[in-house]
């Protein structure tokens, strides 16, 4: 009786948390340190989570890149 009844109470716990920490940031390991990711945003996701600075590999001009990017979290 007292197990059902904690477990009745974690389920929800667990679920909540589990919202509450959002969505993780879409990431490929391509080796080495290196990085793929399908936007820039989860890219800096990605980084902020280590609190490291980011970096991009191939940037593609002054201006900042838009859709899949390459980097790493140095």
């Amino acid at each position: 009786m007292r197990r059902s009844l904690i477990l009745f109470l974690l389920v929800p716990v667990a679920l909540a948390a589990g919202c509450a920490s959002g969505p993780a940031p879409r990431v490929i390991r391509l080796g080495d340190g290196v990085f793929k990711s399908p936007s820039p945003q989860d890219a800096e996701a990605y980084c902020r989570n280590f609190g490291a600075p980011m970096r991009y590999l191939d940037p593609k001009g002054s201006r900042p890149p838009v859709g899949e990017v390459t980097y790493r979290c140095d």
